[in-house]
């Protein structure tokens, strides 16, 4: 099946990210709904047959591509995908969302079990594999991504959130001897999916400070994810992308210090103060609420949403690309996706 440019658009991905950078006129700002599981029902196919499907993974993504008009694919391998290759017993049910349903360690005292990890281990073939069939769908047309996981979210699914955040005040070293575990391993899966010539994002959805104190950040999350980050760019050429959920403003310092090229804010976060903040730094993305205002709200609330994120991103001289906070509930009807893409089309101008 062949990419197409969407019927409300004049551009391929391709052809907008370079007529954007080159200061161009362009037919619209960059946009990601973040459909997630949303892709399942896009081919007809519950969450769990399409998580454990190559077929259903790339399926999803070309059908998802056409059908709203996205600015590039991508199929993993996330967080869960490296952790199953850890030795996380992840659960995936017919309707809803992935979780751990065992740890390979119960304590921070038996990191020396685990092993480094391969393509062969839990389904990261799958996933290389499936974006590997991507990439030659998208020759041309649109960027193909793979995402990684931060340290701190990885760590947490490897051992459990509640015994890491523990750790980290009773036994701090055994906590970086893991996170060097995590972090090489991170590497690893970035040295075998930038062979594909991909992007990569990078998404840490418990290293906030709703979670994390700024000191403990600092100490345990920062080092680890500046390392990634600056191996992706160096393996790839390209920046990635990097996503925290919750309240990230007391270490947005920190942030802006990565290598980074774009930040993608959660819904919590004040956009206007949030671009206002990062306008030299790094491109935005974000953060319509994916929840109250995309899956329950109307559609005159999505369009002022989106009106007024991109309002703020008129603030980024490195950019802004028009997202909701975190992925989109699997309940959200499509005349929402469609409202908020929409939405982003009519408001470009906005930015120009």
């Amino acid at each position: 099946m062949k990419l197409k440019i969407h019927p409300h658009d004049s551009m391929t991905p391709l052809e907008r990210g370079k007529t954007i950078a080159s200061g161009k006129d362009y037919d619209r700002l960059i946009m990601d709904p973040f459909l997630g599981e949303i892709k399942a029902r896009i081919i007809n196919k519950n969450t769990r047959q399409y998580w454990m499907n190559e077929d259903n993974l790339v399926m999803g993504d070309i059908l998802s591509c056409n059908r709203y008009g996205l600015d590039g694919m991508g199929v993993g391998p996330n967080a869960y995908g490296i952790a199953e290759a850890m030795g996380v017993v992840p659960h995936y049910p017919e309707k809803g969302l992935i979780y751990v349903e065992t740890h390979p360690i119960s304590s921070i005292d038996e990191i020396y079990k685990l092993k480094d990890i391969s393509l062969d281990d839990g389904r990261l073939r799958m996933y290389y594999n499936a974006t590997a069939r991507l990439r030659e769908v998208a020759e041309g047309f649109c960027g193909v991504g793979a995402s990684v996981s931060g340290p701190i979210t990885l760590a947490g699914f490897v051992l459990g959130t509640d015994k890491l955040l523990r750790a980290m005040i009773k036994s701090p070293d055994k906590v970086h001897e893991f996170l060097r575990y995590i972090t090489r391993n991170v590497k690893y899966v970035i040295d075998e999916f930038a062979k594909l010539d991909v992007g990569f994002s990078m998404a840490d959805p418990i290293a906030s400070t709703t979670m994390l104190s700024p000191r403990m950040y600092r100490e345990f999350a920062f080092p680890y994810t500046l390392e990634i980050s600056s191996y992706i760019n160096k393996k790839s050429g390209k920046m990635p992308s990097y996503h925290v959920c919750g309240n990230t403003k007391k270490i947005w310092e920190d942030i802006a210090k990565l290598d980074i090229g774009l930040f993608s804010v959660d819904n919590e976060m004040d956009i206007e103060e949030t671009c206002e903040f990062f306008s030299e730094s790094k491109a935005v993305a974000g953060n319509v609420n994916p929840v109250h205002t995309i899956c329950n709200g109307s559609l005159d609330m999505i369009e002022d949403e989106v009106k007024r994120c991109i309002l703020a991103g008129k603030n980024c001289r490195k950019g802004f690309v028009l997202t909701p906070g975190c992925n989109l509930p699997l309940a959200t009807a499509e005349d929402k996706i469609d409202a908020f893409l929409d939405a982003g089309r009519k408001y470009s101008r906005l930015l120009k």
